[in-house]
């Protein structure tokens, strides 16, 4: 049964091939489309490596600097590093606290006396290899000592390692950062740039860096770093905000002229993801009706045509329904391809004069239209005279030679006959024929 309706479906797409091509392009086009826009969304917020903990993420990246005495007057765009460290490392609730350089910076690297290599560096803190996890080929990570001192160690790359010194196998080698020495102390896994915020080629320390002391703004509140927060459970989020604005408040207490503004920070990782300035909230609701709106749009496209499809089919297949429908289908079975071999084979005998043929009557209920049905195979189909108003319907059922018809007196000698040559009469008609 099912190799039939497979037979159906390519027979029906024959018929038309433009329709039937352009129907399935764009179909094909469309769900291509949505699976490019799941992807990207779940790439956008799923967790993978190294970013593995999305879900219990919160990040901190801008804020607003306003004077007390003037509202117009306004500072935003990140924090310092002893703004972060008093407001944010010293919370209890979350498992760890990072603070980073807020962006990545391209920098010069090269081996002493060797070509100098663009890429990737981002400043951390030790915390930071406790919330992002990073697959280590060798060597280690730096540690809070080293964090503490400043010390000039550098995690890279394995592609980067490659780049410079020609193979892996780097832990303890040492390499120039924009002509600053520094030692190699771990290589990692190379990360994907769709890792935001852990994305690097070379990770050092950001107490190694101007990073550490750079401020800006009056009182020295603002600067150019960002928090990450990693906490026990995603139920800890509201206590966690709640402890963020109490630090704020202490910290705050010491800058009596203005407020640090913290603009519904810290976000989730979709959040985040939809904040694009300093000064303007995250559009989370639009974007959120966006993706909605896209998809419908994208699911509607296929939907349209599989309908107009299946539109075409069935004007095309109504005849067919009729005369199932005429043989006594149920409604739920006028659409089903197996009722018209339910009633329409039979045990068949062999005549040597006229083939196979077969007089059967069938009690169809109230349908007496087919209560007397000649089928016949082989030989001259000239035994049906009829006066039938039925009109010929042809059905791709996969049955070659099968003639159906009705016995019916001749209009012309009054004789109830079976065989046209007989009567003479032309009116004959084929009912039903299954190719």
């Amino acid at each position: 049964m099912i190799k039939l309706y497979f037979k159906q479906a390519f027979h029906l797409l024959g018929e038309n091939k433009l329709l039937s091509s352009i129907s399935i392009i764009g179909t094909a086009l469309a769900i291509a489309m949505i699976m490019v826009i799941v992807i990207t969304l779940r790439a956008t917020i799923a967790p993978f490596a190294p970013e593995t903990h999305r879900d219990r993420m919160l990040i901190f990246r801008f804020a607003g600097l306003q004077s007390k005495s003037n509202v117009n007057w306004q500072s935003n765009g990140p924090i310092g590093y002893n703004t972060a460290k008093a407001c944010f490392k010293a919370m209890t609730i979350p498992e760890v606290v990072s603070i980073t350089n807020i962006w990545q910076e391209t920098m010069l690297a090269a081996k002493p006396a060797g070509e100098m290599e663009s890429c990737s560096v981002l400043q951390t803190d030790d915390a930071f290899w406790k919330i992002f996890e990073f697959e280590f080929l060798s060597g280690k990570p730096y540690d809070n000592a080293d964090f503490d001192a400043g010390a000039a160690k550098a995690v890279i790359s394995e592609d980067m390692a490659r780049r410079l010194f020609g193979t892996s196998e780097v832990v303890g080698k040492t390499f120039l950062l924009n002509h600053s020495a520094y030692i190699v102390c771990g290589v990692v896994r190379p990360v994907s740039k769709l890792a935001k915020y852990a994305y690097a080629q070379v990770w050092i320390p950001l107490s190694s860096t101007s990073a550490f002391t750079a401020t800006w703004g009056d009182d020295n509140i603002m600067g150019m770093t960002a928090v990450y927060i990693l906490a026990k459970s995603k139920d800890d989020f509201p206590a966690i905000r709640q402890e963020a604005d109490r630090l704020r408040a202490i910290f705050m207490a010491g800058h009596p002229n203005f407020d640090l503004l913290y603009r519904g920070q810290p976000d989730t990782y979709f959040v985040a993801a939809q904040r694009y300035s300093a000064n303007n909230p995250p559009a989370v609701k639009e974007a959120v009706r966006q993706y909605i709106l896209t998809l419908l749009v994208l699911l509607i496209v296929p939907a349209v045509n599989l309908s107009g499809l299946t539109l075409s089919r069935m004007r095309k297949r109504i005849s067919e329904i009729g005369v199932r429908k005429a043989f006594g289908a149920p409604q739920t079975g006028a659409y089903d391809a197996g009722t018209i071999r339910k009633y329409a084979l039979f045990p068949v005998r062999r005549n040597s004069r006229t083939g196979i043929k077969l007089c059967r009557r069938f009690p169809f209920g109230r349908n007496a239209f087919f209560r007397r049905l000649c089928i016949q195979w082989g030989g001259r189909f000239a035994d049906h005279v009829c006066r039938l108003t039925v009109r010929s319907y042809r059905i791709p059922a996969g049955i070659s030679g099968l003639l159906l018809t009705q016995f019916a007196k001749c209009r012309h000698s009054g004789m109830e006959s079976n065989s046209h040559q007989y009567c003479g009469c032309h009116q004959r008609k084929i009912i039903l024929q299954l190719i």
